[in-house]
């Protein structure tokens, strides 16, 4: 294994370990405030992100490393990130002023936005498929 693709690795463990702990901040004794903040959501969408970006280093570095682009490369790029917006603007849809629950005790991730989160991540995770199946 290369090392590219051994730091494709290491960033999507720490991506993992950062979502995780976004997600659930009490595993650490780190839930200061009742509900969520804004920094827990940024931690989801960075350990997401890190996610991601790490499958797609670890696909390049094993497989498509010094091979010409393709179409299909490119489609399997471009989904991946549209996953990715997908899910940031579904996770902030309530910080962002478009989501359903615009109240004065704060933001909300209710079931709505971890519903788009994981449609955004399952449309990343196809991209990253998609990348990692063409062959040229």
């Amino acid at each position: 294994m290369s090392r590219l693709a051994q730091l494709g690795v290491f960033i999507t463990v720490l991506g993992g370990v950062i979502l995780f702990l976004g997600l659930f901040p009490f595993a650490v004794d780190a839930d200061a405030t009742p509900g969520i903040g804004m920094a827990q959501m940024g931690a989801m969408l960075t350990g997401l992100f890190m996610l991601v970006l790490g499958a797609y280093v670890v696909v390049y570095a094993m497989v498509h490393r010094g091979r010409p682009r393709t179409l299909m490369r490119d489609i399997g790029i471009r989904m991946g990130m549209t996953g990715l917006v997908f899910a940031a603007a579904a996770t902030l849809a309530d910080v962002m002023g478009f989501g359903s629950h615009t109240t004065e005790s704060g933001p909300l991730f209710g079931w709505l936005q971890a519903t788009g989160m994981l449609i955004g991540f399952g449309i990343a995770s196809l991209g990253v498929i998609i990348y990692g199946m063409t062959r040229s």
